[in-house]
């Protein structure tokens, strides 16, 4: 560790020595009529003062030595650092900041509010916004139904690779409805709202199995052995209600062309064997 100077100066004996910055000092000094004199000295080798401003110092052995007349020059660069080494903490704090009313729109609702409700899906403007909870919804588009996710709720919750299936606006990733069989496998257990969406977790899972066997693969390996996604054998895409309003409604049509008209279970929707 370098000490501050002390004793004889090129100014006279050195009476008070405060350092400003690391290795550099102002000092006052007396010589030797007794007229005190002030100056700010450096050390030569670890100051970290600009050549510049180095050249402009008288050098007495491993010091700088700026008089009245260029005390500032130092001064002026110590300053210099200061501001910029702030400008680094405060932008570090902003987005520390921004993390925290992010993340806090989901775990601190009562101070930082609740996450605001998609206003514009990938395709469209969002005509409709059913709430599931927060930061969830069922879209309605030009085009069609879609289940919305906040991405602060997707980060907390979700797998990266459930996030990278979903398509991106604003703050939201939206699942067409068969996809958002993948964000309801990862929300189901985090929210009780989400796991009621699901009428049929066999179809859930027969949905993932044959339509995203690559995330089923990469998920499995991320869980212990009982949350995996088992096989199972049942309709595929019909695990919401929607999707069996939607397949039941077709059906009905079709037996009113006077094809086929087959029965429906009363609570699964599920058609009846013979």
């Amino acid at each position: 560790m370098h000490q501050q100077p002390q004793g004889e100066s090129i100014w006279g004996t050195i009476n008070t020595c405060v350092e400003i910055a690391l290795n550099i000092y102002e000092i006052t000094a007396k010589d030797k009529n007794g007229v005190e004199r002030t100056g700010v000295m450096a050390r030569r080798d670890t100051a970290n003062l600009s050549p510049k401003a180095a050249s402009m110092g008288t050098q007495d052995g491993d010091w700088l030595c700026y008089d009245e007349n260029t005390k500032d020059i130092p001064i002026y660069e110590t300053l210099q650092r200061r501001i910029e080494q702030c400008k680094k903490v405060e932008s570090a704090a902003l987005k520390q900041m921004e993390e925290i009313k992010r993340n806090g729109k989901v775990s601190l609702t009562d101070y930082f509010g609740k996450c605001a409700p998609p206003t514009e899906s990938p395709q469209s403007e969002v005509s409709d916004a059913l709430p599931i909870c927060n930061g969830i919804y069922f879209t309605q588009d030009h085009e069609n139904m879609k289940f919305a996710v906040h991405e602060v709720v997707a980060d907390n919750f979700m797998t990266p690779i459930a996030a990278s299936f979903g398509q991106k606006k604003g703050e939201y990733l939206f699942y067409e409805l068969t996809s958002s069989a993948i964000a309801l496998n990862e929300l189901k257990d985090v929210f009780n709202e989400t796991e009621a969406l699901i009428v049929s977790e066999d179809s859930l899972y027969a949905t993932l199995n044959r339509r995203f066997p690559i995330y089923v693969s990469a998920y499995n390996e991320l869980v212990q052995q009982e949350s995996r996604i088992p096989k199972v054998d049942a309709p595929d895409s019909l695990f919401l209600a929607v999707q069996l309003e939607t397949t039941k409604n077709m059906t009905e049509e079709t037996a009113q062309d006077g094809i086929y008209e087959p029965d429906f279970n009363e609570e699964t929707g599920y058609e009846i064997e013979p």
